[in-house]
């Protein structure tokens, strides 16, 4: 879909559909005379929830539509991203094929970060997630959002064509991300992830490397191979970096890869196994950092390691109580083959730290006990920088992408001491705790280097749709880090 600005009148805009959201008892005065021409002035007052579309055949756009954002004082910028998913819904049930977006420049409420937001609610329900089925069924468009949109474009006085492309490279990003995380792990296997991963680095410029089986046996990546042992998919490790070489601010980003979970030897139930196939959501999540960052030409050094594994049980796979060890020389004691993406953050983490970046952050699917923690409602995150946690707190609630601090307290670091290696990769056999002490388990083999981990098995995966993210995974995270990784880059 192409997104654009263009300066003109609201009276100009030529259109199929021309969407306004409007702010309760603040109409515009032309919206209120269309209405009271149509005679709907008491159809729409725009409570939230309203929604009305208008035919105007003697206008230049052919429909109208009205959205409902409430009152002023309780707006927030996820109002008009919620706007703008429910506009797609409505205008490609329609079949359009240029929509045209007016938002009121006279508002309390940011203006380029209402259009901004809007458009990123716009793009990202425009993904279509059925992409397996042979023939398509006959749906409510309007829930499914299933129908096509040629155009968006902006209109008004203020030129926020600046905001209009940011907000389209975040969105489509994300989307990117939400489109790889679907694929099964039949297709979706490590060789595959590498594969998107040098695809990415050649259409970005990106300097790629893919690392085979061997070449972790000579680094000494005890995590990866371990946890790969038991499929006949061989791992790999990948490292990606945009701007390499260049003096500029160096960022470290870490991910979990794993194309499939069964948990290993310590077998997970049936139950809703297959959503394990997403298991791999932190490194494309990372991915789709990458692509936003090069398409923004953020000036900034960025480098992504992630192994990619699929655990699975054979003869050959880790047994629990077996030893292992990790890229900086640590032992490791696996007390659960299920705790296995901790155990390739471990070798990819320190082969982070060992390139010396200014901060290290890495994203996974970690825990299960993230969704007691938080529920599907936020991140939870571990730090060592406050500056750091404090700036992904602020772009947390921009994004609405937010976090939630854990506590590195010593007690955490106790709980995963071995008695016969280094670490352990389990803090309490009875879950106490379970979220912080994989994170301090993480921690171990950060260098000392300043550190954030961000646990996105709460958000991963969308269970109650709301207006611009269907069921599904949700590539949450995306349009937080890339965020965080421009302001951060600006206090430097």
């Amino acid at each position: 879909m192409k997104t654009a600005f263009e300066k003109k009148p609201v009276e100009e805009v030529d259109a199929d559909y021309l969407v306004v959201p409007c702010i309760k008892g603040r109409l515009p005065e032309w919206v209120a005379e269309i209405l009271k021409e149509c005679g709907a002035q008491k159809d729409f007052s725009g409570a939230p929830g309203e929604s009305l579309m208008l035919p105007l055949p003697k206008k230049k756009y052919s429909r109208l539509l009205l959205i409902g954002m409430g009152e002023e004082k309780k707006l927030k910028s996820e109002g008009f991203r919620s706007a703008g998913g429910k506009a797609f819904s409505r205008v490609s049930k329609g079949g359009c094929c240029r929509c045209a977006l007016w938002i009121n420049e006279q508002m309390e409420q940011d203006y380029e970060g209402a259009v901004g937001a809007f458009v990123e609610g716009f793009v990202l329900r425009s993904l279509k997630l059925d992409v397996y089925k042979t023939k398509k069924e006959e749906t409510d468009e309007e829930e499914n959002g299933n129908g096509e949109v040629g155009e968006l474009v902006v209109v008004g006085d203020e030129d926020v064509s600046r905001r209009v492309r940011e907000a389209t490279v975040l969105a489509e990003s994300q989307n990117y991300v939400r489109r790889l995380d679907l694929e099964p792990s039949n297709v979706m296997t490590p060789s595959r992830m590498a594969d998107e991963a040098l695809l990415l680095g050649k259409k970005y410029d990106m300097d790629c490397r893919v690392y085979s089986r061997g070449e972790l046996e000579k680094k000494g990546m005890g995590g990866i191979i371990a946890v790969g042992k038991g499929s006949s998919k061989e791992p790999v490790f990948v490292r990606m970096e945009y701007n390499g070489g260049k003096k500029l601010p160096h960022i470290a980003l870490v991910g979990k890869a794993i194309t499939f979970d069964s948990g290993g030897i310590s077998l997970k139930p049936g139950k809703g196994m297959a959503a394990m196939k997403y298991d791999k959501s932190g490194a494309l999540v990372l991915m789709g950092v990458m692509r936003a960052l090069a398409e923004l030409k953020v000036p900034v050094r960025a480098t992504l390691f992630f192994g990619a594994a699929e655990n699975m049980p054979d003869g050959n796979s880790t047994n629990p109580g077996d030893i292992i060890k990790a890229y900086n020389g640590k032992t490791i004691e696996v007390l659960n083959t299920d705790a296995e993406g901790r155990l390739c953050l471990a070798d990819a983490v320190s082969y982070a730290a060992s390139k010396e970046p200014e901060l290290i952050v890495d994203v996974a699917t970690l825990t299960g006990a993230a969704n007691i923690v938080l529920g599907r409602h936020g991140i939870c995150m571990m730090s060592t920088d406050d500056s750091a946690s404090e700036l992904f707190e602020r772009c947390g609630e921009e994004t609405y992408e937010r976090v939630w601090p854990l506590p590195l307290w010593d007690e955490y670091t106790k709980m995963i001491k071995s008695d016969i290696a280094d670490v352990k990769n389990l803090g309490s056999e009875n879950g106490e705790a379970g979220t912080i002490t994989a994170g301090m388990f993480i921690k171990e083999f950060t260098g000392g280097l300043p550190w954030v981990h961000l646990d996105i098995a709460s958000v991963d995966l969308v269970e109650s749709p709301n207006a611009y993210l269907p069921k599904g995974p949700s590539a949450r995270g995306v349009r937080l880090i890339t965020s965080f990784v421009r302001s951060w880059v600006q206090k430097k």
